[in-house]
């Protein structure tokens, strides 16, 4: 399995997640952490609305501009988002895998990358910047099969792209405004964490707590640090 480098990644996304950058104005905080060599598997909050710009941003402040291994990012398949019109030529060149442990190891031990959104739809609807992986362990699983680390990412200003939402049916929902809100994005990376020996269920479910715990607080040091006056930051 190898990722998708195509002309049109070249010719269509880059240069748009570039323009992304003009209207989010990322700022990246502990990429130097992030092994340059092996695989590893990036962990975040689901962000409280629509999330494929993040995603370009992520790849493209990772992979094309730092270095990094590209990362495929995983994703439950045949939801509502999945049957608006180009959205499955996007899926197919940033690289998505359907999020199963067989497709996700089969990423690493291609050398991949993956990204992983354990929270899914608990988040989207959710409070802001706050993690809800209870029972969701698929991640810890696979990294201790593979024997890759798991890196914890925050994404700091996602949840406020967005900040009203229509209920629309059962399961759908309008965000508002329609367009995203110039919002900064702060992207904190944490320290890889070694994975749990394979086959010790008690060492995963300890792992995926601890790996959500971690995640959770540099979450809520990245927004602290939004909040500090300008001159205070470091």
């Amino acid at each position: 399995m190898a990722f998708p480098r195509t002309w049109r990644q070249k010719a269509v996304l880059v240069p748009f997640a570039r323009g992304l950058k003009l209207w989010y104005r990322p700022r990246v905080h502990g990429l130097d952490a992030v092994p340059r060599d092996r695989p590893v598997i990036y962990v975040a909050k689901h962000p409280r609305t629509w999330l494929y710009f993040e995603i370009f941003l992520l790849g493209l402040l990772t992979f094309w501009d730092a270095d990094r291994i590209p990362f495929r990012p995983m994703e439950k398949r045949g939801t509502s988002l999945h049957r608006i019109p180009g959205l499955a030529w996007v899926r197919r060149h940033v690289g998505t895998i359907e999020a199963t442990e067989e497709a996700a190891l089969a990423a690493l031990a291609g050398g991949e990358s993956l990204l992983v959104f354990p929270g899914g739809a608990r988040e989207l609807y959710g409070d802001e910047d706050a993690l809800d992986w209870a029972g969701r362990r698929g991640y810890a699983r696979i990294a201790a099969a593979a024997g890759v680390p798991v890196v914890p990412v925050a994404i700091a200003g996602a949840d406020q792209q967005h900040p009203l939402r229509l209920p629309l049916g059962k399961n759908g929902s309008l965000w508002l405004p329609p367009v995203p809100l110039p919002v900064a994005l702060d992207f904190w990376f944490g320290a890889p964490l070694p994975p749990p020996p394979p086959g010790d269920a008690a060492a995963v479910a300890a792992f995926a707590d601890g790996v959500a715990a971690t995640t959770q607080a540099l979450l809520d040091e990245a927004v602290r640090a939004r909040r500090a006056p300008p001159w205070s930051r470091t």
